[in-house]
């Protein structure tokens, strides 16, 4: 498993979906988004939708190096 994936939609059909109060202008439909990439997600922060812009990877507890994140195997 590599964990690359792709974000093909558009912001303004999220930003309505999830009723986003402002813009996020950095996003444009990606086509392979690999482990360490930033990429927009969404939070719930308080009683509202926020987009944040998150590092892709998973760090387990255990690793003594959070580079770890960026190799993610199956």
């Amino acid at each position: 498993m590599c964990g690359c994936f792709t974000a093909s939609f558009e912001f303004r059909k999220i930003k309505v979906r999830w009723n986003l109060q402002r813009d996020f202008p950095l996003f444009t439909p990606r086509y392979n988004i690999a482990p360490s990439q930033e990429l927009p997600v969404i939070v719930r922060n308080e009683d509202r939708n926020e987009v944040k812009q998150i590092a892709l990877g998973l760090i387990p507890s255990w690793a003594p190096d959070p580079s770890i994140g960026s190799r993610i195997e199956g």
